[in-house]
């Protein structure tokens, strides 16, 4: 599963217009039969620098010039802080043997450092908690996997063609099918009220029969 995972983060990066080598790891340290799949991205076209959230949004890297990344996509498991405790290996990519290889890769340039998870808790308590950790070990940013897919979907033209690429090539066929649900219309109600207010409801005239 770990080469789909990286084959689907390296698409990913490259439709919002980066280079991508990829640099394949094997720990000790990683699940069994799982691959550490690391690689250096450099944006051929960034936009605007700016600071940037801990947790990315797609829109947010775009301003990332280079970084490296590391996917740590266990899709069984939500990363709440016990996991992140327990699991030390998930900062080995901003350790100084790890950046000094980064540094050589991109001639000693300035460059970011981004962990690829599953999801995150859902409750902001351990959200926050788990962010905080991710944080406090030295690395730059995180992005959810779940987000990174739906990017991925929103680019993919249903009717268009993807010879070299398998991954979207399937992504392709199942918006074709409709076996993937309009994204807007699962997010219709993302947006909440505030707490305490009431929803508008405009009011509807009843014809009355004579």
């Amino acid at each position: 599963m770990g080469d789909v995972n990286v084959q689907l983060v390296r698409e990913f990066f490259e439709l919002n217009l980066f280079q991508v080598l990829t640099n394949w790891q094997q720990s000790a340290r990683v699940r069994p039969g799982e691959h550490s799949g690391q690689m250096f991205v450099q944006n051929t076209n960034p936009g605007m620098a700016r600071e940037l959230p801990f947790l990315l949004q797609p829109v947010d890297v775009t301003s990332i010039e280079r970084a490296v990344v590391e996917v740590r996509a266990w899709h069984g498991d939500r990363f709440y802080p016990s996991v992140i405790e327990a699991n030390p290996v998930l900062s080995q990519f901003v350790s100084n043997e790890s950046r000094a290889l980064a540094s050589e890769v991109f001639g000693h340039a300035a460059f970011a450092t981004i962990l690829i998870v599953s999801e995150l808790p859902a409750g902001a308590e351990l959200r926050a908690r788990s962010l905080q950790l991710l944080q406090s070990s030295g690395i730059g940013h995180v992005i959810e996997f779940p987000i990174l897919l739906r990017d991925l979907l929103s680019k993919v033209d249903e009717s268009g063609s993807y010879p070299g690429s398998q991954t979207l090539q399937t992504l392709r066929l199942l918006k074709r099918y409709r076996l993937i649900r309009n994204q807007q219309m699962e997010f219709a109600f993302a947006v909440e009220a505030p707490p305490g207010t009431v929803p508008r409801v405009e009011a509807v005239e009843e014809s009355v029969e004579e």
